[in-house]
């Protein structure tokens, strides 16, 4: 079986990051080199995820309570209470978060075979910060 930290890895997190520098860009109207500085990026990257070359897989977008925490993570970054350790902490969060409430699960059959019914691995492991936050 293929791990959720796998999936994580190489799908959730660049996905996530793609759609937090979209919302600082085109919705908060930071410009790239801001966004990269805030983030900790280099401005190249920030153009990748931008023209969906990086982190395009998953389209979290869709996922309205994952956009919710994602919108909410930009609104901190862009006031700049938040350095660039908090963004990838909160970023992490997030994704375990959507791990938890089965969000994810489509994704994991998807790409990495697991069958969700025969799963529970991610609410048992991180249920506990559903409740947190």
């Amino acid at each position: 079986m293929s791990s959720v930290l796998e999936l994580g890895y190489r799908y959730v997190i660049p996905s996530l990051r793609r759609r937090l520098v979209e919302l600082l860009h085109q919705e908060l109207r930071l410009s790239r080199v801001e966004v990269a500085r805030k983030l900790g990026l280099s401005p190249s990257a920030v153009s990748r995820y931008l023209s969906c070359e990086r982190g395009a897989t998953l389209e979290v977008s869709k996922l309205p309570t994952v956009d919710t925490w994602l919108r909410r993570l930009a609104e901190g970054v862009a006031s700049g209470s938040l350095d660039q350790y908090a963004v990838e902490e909160e970023l992490l969060r997030i994704a375990l978060k959507a791990a938890a409430s089965r969000l994810l699960c489509s994704y994991h059959l998807r790409y990495l075979g697991v069958d969700p019914a025969k799963c529970s691995i991610c609410p048992k492991l991180f249920g506990h910060l559903l409740r947190v936050n």
